[in-house]
């Protein structure tokens, strides 16, 4: 009798599992067939060129997202280079998480521009510049949101999607916390995961989450501790863009990840060679401002 209730719950375990490969198969079709199918307009990202930190503006339909402000020195850059591009309004701001070269400009930027909603991660940081950030979020009434996973938020046509697993939880790698977030117009899609390690890209691809893109911002500046080979193949990016300064202390982006993007046939794009770089998508054609160093 125990062995037919034993073979009973096994049988019932080996349903489970097959049920549960063939949902996640059909979700991710079910996610590709959409893709493809979404509204499309024009779609602008600007990768700006502020050395060893990061900030990327996202332009669609009269609608402005901005990805990390740069550190505490380059701020201003940030917001010179906002002011010039004619932007008083910023709809969203993400602050992937709270490393100096990513959220240090974030203070100079809610200081001067009306914003709609900041996202950050639920992991929160002792810094005077996270302290500034949430300071003045809270004096200018801008509401402080911890993305939910797969959470969307529309960009005029475009859509983007948080993909952050556990965006609540409290990580012993603070790069870990990073924000991930996908942008798809028509049939054109970008990734942005901040500095995420090799071990957080794992959890990722656990998830199940449709992830191919056709840019993928490389992870932590084109950090060997990140940008696996089985993360790669499975974004399958046609370009990758990093974003670094000239001899940089820590050798951004590095060797094993640039013989990792030629094996794939992946062309690249640098911050530190090429200066700003700007993509431009209607949802049929993508163009770039400059073209691919390699």
């Amino acid at each position: 009798m125990n062995k037919k209730r034993n073979l009973h719950w096994v049988s019932i375990g080996i349903i489970l599992v097959c049920l549960g490969i063939i949902f996640f198969r059909f979700q991710e079709k079910w996610e590709t067939r959409k893709d493809s199918q979404n509204a499309a307009g024009d779609l602008k990202v600007h990768f700006m060129n502020i050395g060893q930190s990061e900030s990327i503006l996202i332009q669609s339909g009269g609608k402005n997202l901005l990805i990390d402000g740069g550190t505490n020195s380059t701020g201003g850059k940030v917001v010179e280079y906002l002011r010039q591009e004619g932007i008083t309004y910023l709809d969203y701001v993400v602050g992937t998480h709270g490393h100096e070269d990513h959220i240090g400009g974030i203070d100079a930027i809610l200081y001067n521009f009306q914003v709609g909603e900041l996202f950050l991660p639920k992991q929160t940081y002792s810094t005077h510049t996270y302290r500034d950030i949430l300071e003045i979020a809270r004096v200018k009434h801008i509401p402080i949101i911890v993305p939910r996973w797969k959470e969307i938020r529309m960009l005029g046509k475009a859509k983007m999607m948080f993909l952050s697993p556990e965006p609540n939880k409290i990580y012993e790698d603070i790069n870990d916390s990073s924000l991930v977030l996908r942008i798809s117009n028509g049939k054109h899609s970008f990734l942005f995961c901040g500095d995420i390690s090799k071990k957080m890209e794992k959890r990722i691809l656990r998830t199940g989450a449709y992830l191919k893109s056709d840019v993928l911002k490389l992870n932590h500046h084109g950090s060997n501790d990140a940008n696996s080979m089985n993360f790669l193949k499975k974004v399958s990016p046609k370009y990758a863009v990093v974003c670094c300064a000239k001899k940089n202390d820590f050798g951004h982006p590095h060797k094993t990840v640039l013989k990792r993007l030629q094996k794939r046939k992946i062309q690249l794009f640098r911050t530190d060679e090429q200066g700003e770089i700007l993509f431009i998508s209607d949802g049929k054609i993508l163009r770039s401002s400059v073209k691919p160093i390699r």
